[in-house]
Parts: C-alpha cells; structure tokens; sequence
C-alpha cells in the first residue's frame, strides 16, 4: 500500500496543497518549488496544474466580493473563511508582487529616461553646433566681402595690367614684322652661304681624294719601312740573344768569383775575431800595467816627500847652530881679534828616490 501511494501519479490537490504551502511560507509558487515540495511529479504534468492554481486564486482570494486582501481589505477576506496566517501571507506576496513590478516599470523606464536625455542632449548639442555655424557663417561672410574687396581691386590692377598687355602686344607686332623682314635678308644670306659652301665640299672633296692617294703611297713606304724594321729587330734579337749569353756566362764567372770572395771573407773574419780577442787581452795586461804604474808612482811620490821634510827639518837645525857660534864670539872682548866664523861643513844632500841631480848652466 506505501509502495502504491509513493508511486501514484501527482493529482492536482497535491500541487494546489503544495503551493499553498509556499505562499503561506511567503515563497513565490513555481513549478520547480512545487515539485521539491511534493517530491515527485515532472515539470509537464506540474505545469498545468499550477496554472489553474493561479487561476483560481483570484476568486479564492475573494476578488468577485465587495473587498480583497489586495485592496487592503483583511475584512473581508477574513469573512470569506480564508485564515488570518493566509491573509497575512497573501498580503507579503502582493507587497512583494508590487514591488517587482515598480521595479520592472523602472527597468522598461529607464532607457526611455536615457533615450530622454540623449535626445535632449544631442539638441543642446545640435543648438550649440548651430551657434557655432552660424559665427562661422558670419565669420565667412566678412571674410568673403573683404575678399570680394580685394578681388575688386585686383580687378582694377588687372585692367591696368591689360592695357599695358595690349600696348606690350603693338609693340611685339611691330617687333615681329622687323623680325621678320630681317628673317628674309637671313634667308637670303643662307641660301648664298649653302651655294659658297657647296662649292667648298666639291672643292674639299677633290682634296680629300689627293690626300688619299698621297696616304696610300706613304701606306705602301711606312709597310716597306716596316718590314725593314722587322729584319732589323730580328738582327737586333740574335745579337741580344748572344748577349744574353755572353752575359749569363759573365754571371757564372761573378756567382764563382762571389763565392770565392766569400771564403775569403769568411776566413778574414775569423782573423779578425782572433786579432780582436789579442786585442781585448793586450788591452787588459795594459790597463793591469797602468794600475800597476801608478801605484808605484804614489808610493815614490809619498817617499820623495817624507825624504824633503827630513832634509828641511837637518836644514834648520843646522841654522841654529851657526848663529849660536856668532853670538858667543862677540861677547869674548874687543882686544881679541874675532875669528872668523866657519860655517859647519854642508852636509851632501840625500839623493830622492826617483830624483837627478842638475849641472850648472
């Protein structure tokens, strides 16, 4: 029996119970709440069912009365048996049922309020582009009358310019017809100078032909002159061959001879090595001999002077002495005869090392 009922078809009571229950939830009635509410049914069958519902709700609501929830009238529907949970509930619907279409009336208005103000500003922008145009007409205006002046007085120049034209063009007339005459007289004279300067052709044609003549004769000597230059090169060309000979001989002798002087200068640099390295040696052993030389010379020098300052030092003492005696004879008396002094014997000088004694001039 559960199973029968579970699977039974839905019946338009239940769909008519289930939306009822929304409503008095306050949800909107829909086919898809329905079929959650009784659990079961597809959206084909659902679909009618909930239609008639909302057809029927009108009157059940007691819209064909004197008073409805809609209007504001609790009242009376309070009196047509509907419960008060269902009026209240009836009421929010409306209220929100209200509210969406003001919304939905604001929604289809506002592109009519847009549309509104983009006419209005496309006009205000149409009357500023009018004023603007018509600044710029007045603008062109006054620019076109002080152009026309200006074309006007230009009109004048050119009129001026005209006249002067016309009088230019007597005079290039008059000019023409000179012109032309002298064209004649040129004519005239062209026609004397191509007669002259055909006679002058025939004239330089004969010339030409003599010239010809006279080139081929010296065609014919400068080609014997040639062929005698020919035999003459080839003269010239056998000696320089034999010369070329003569001197490739003369190379091999000079290759010879270079390398002979080549030994030969060889064989003198090594001489010449050897004589540089005797050199080198002697220059040495004399550089030994000079070091040698004047060590001895600073040791005679040394010598020589110790030996003078020994001689100057006996040399005064031997002064001293001399006038000692002097003194001691004076004071003896006048009745002796005073001696005479004797000077000390000159002691012999020592001989200096590397001194010579000089003779008396």
């Amino acid at each position: 029996m559960e199973m029968s009922r579970a699977t039974r078809s839905v019946q338009k009571e239940d769909v008519w119970q289930a939306a009822d229950a929304l409503l008095l939830e306050g949800k909107r009635p829909t086919i898809e709440r329905v079929r959650q509410k009784i659990g079961r049914g597809s959206p084909n069958t659902v679909s009618p069912m909930l239609e008639a519902w909302f057809a029927t709700l009108g009157p059940r609501l007691g819209a064909g009365g004197g008073g409805s929830v809609l209007n504001g009238e609790p009242d009376s529907a309070l009196g047509n048996g509907l419960p008060p949970v269902l009026v209240q509930a009836l009421q929010q619907v409306w209220e929100q049922v209200q509210a969406q279409a003001a919304q939905a009336a604001d929604a289809l208005l506002e592109p009519v309020r847009e549309d509104l103000q983009a006419q209005q500003q496309a006009l205000d922008d149409a009357q500023q582009a009018l004023a603007q145009e018509r600044s710029l007409m007045a603008q062109q205006r006054a620019a076109t009358e002080q152009a026309l002046a200006v074309a006007h007085a230009q009109i004048k120049m050119q009129s001026g310019r005209l006249a002067d034209l016309e009088q230019a063009g007597r005079q290039k007339d008059q000019f023409a017809a000179t012109q032309q005459q002298r064209l004649q007289v040129l004519e005239q004279e062209l026609f004397a100078n191509r007669k002259a300067r055909d006679e002058a052709d025939l004239a330089h044609a004969e010339q030409l032909r003599e010239l010809q003549h006279s080139a081929q004769l010296q065609q014919h000597r400068a080609l014997q002159e040639l062929d005698r230059a020919r035999q003459d090169t080839k003269q010239a060309m056998a000696a320089q061959r034999a010369e070329q000979e003569k001197l490739a001989k003369l190379e091999a002798q000079w290759q010879q001879d270079r390398q002979t002087l080549q030994g030969q200068r060889e064989q003198q640099a090594a001489q010449l090595q050897q004589a540089q390295a005797q050199v080198q040696q002697l220059q040495h052993q004399l550089q030994s001999a000079q070091a040698a030389h004047a060590q001895a010379m600073a040791l005679q020098s040394h010598q020589h002077e110790t030996a003078l300052a020994q001689l100057r030092l006996e040399l005064a003492q031997a002064g001293r002495a001399g006038d000692a005696v002097a003194a001691a004879d004076t004071g003896a008396g006048n009745g002796r005869r005073p001696m005479r002094s004797v000077a000390p014997a000159a002691r012999p000088l020592r001989r200096l090392p590397g001194s010579r004694l000089r003779g008396k001039n």
